[in-house]
């Protein structure tokens, strides 16, 4: 059963996982919630590691209201201990976007060496071909360091790669959607990833509402692919 908790936010365990298992986390935040409603859940085990590969299940068929480009949520992302001066200590986050063109997953990357703060990258849920509708696998791989060498193995220099693909195909550590050299030894490095619901827009609280997001499967490491 689903089980409410403060802020208007919902939290529960459903059934089936998304990837064989037997649960999965299913979130969902209320019309009329506050802006700081964050269903979600937190992993503080890295150690501001220089070198952070993450991996999640997702299935966003249940937001159905996702259909303008201001209903846009927050569902993951890595924060530092420490960031440069005058910028968060957030270095990745990944959101779920509506619109017209159709939903998109938006990475932003942090990225002080581009004349900037980060770096935004946009996958179509449309590009992505998946055996069922709505379900994605996403992976990041975060390397610390000035803009190095990221569209060969072995990565080198501060670098950001990412995967979204069909849960059901297996994918290669040579050849993610997207990489782009990143600026980012301003970060001290991983420390603490949330997974879930949060910093929800206006828009999308009161037009997508109670809707749920399903994420599964979440797994971190310091080196290896993760994949399937």
């Amino acid at each position: 059963m689903e089980q409410p908790v403060r802020n208007r936010r919902h939290v529960a365990i459903a059934t089936p996982g998304l990837h064989g298992t037997s649960c999965v986390l299913r979130v969902a935040v209320n019309t009329g919630s506050a802006s700081n409603a964050k269903p979600l859940v937190q992993d503080t085990s890295p150690q501001n590691e220089s070198r952070y590969r993450a991996r999640f299940y997702i299935d966003t068929s249940g937001l159905t209201g996702l259909t303008a480009a201001n209903r846009q949520a927050k569902v993951f992302n890595v924060l530092a201990t420490s960031g440069p001066a005058g910028l968060t200590t957030e270095e990745v986050s990944v959101y779920v976007l509506g619109g017209a063109g159709g939903k998109a997953f938006r990475f932003i990357v942090g990225d002080t060496g581009a004349g900037g703060s980060s770096q935004t990258l946009d996958v179509p849920f449309s590009g992505v071909t998946t055996s069922i509708a709505g379900q994605y696998r996403v992976e990041i791989d975060l390397e610390q360091g000035t803009a190095g060498s990221c569209n060969t193995l072995p990565i080198s220099g501060g670098c950001f790669r990412y995967w979204v693909t069909d849960p059901a195909v297996q994918s290669a550590d040579a050849s993610p959607n997207g990489a782009v050299a990143v600026t980012n030894s301003g970060w001290s490095g991983a420390k603490l990833v949330n997974l879930g619901l949060f910093s929800t827009t206006a828009n999308f609280r009161s037009g997508v509402g109670t809707q749920p997001l399903l994420v599964d499967e979440f797994d971190s490491r310091r080196q290896t692919f993760i994949g399937q």
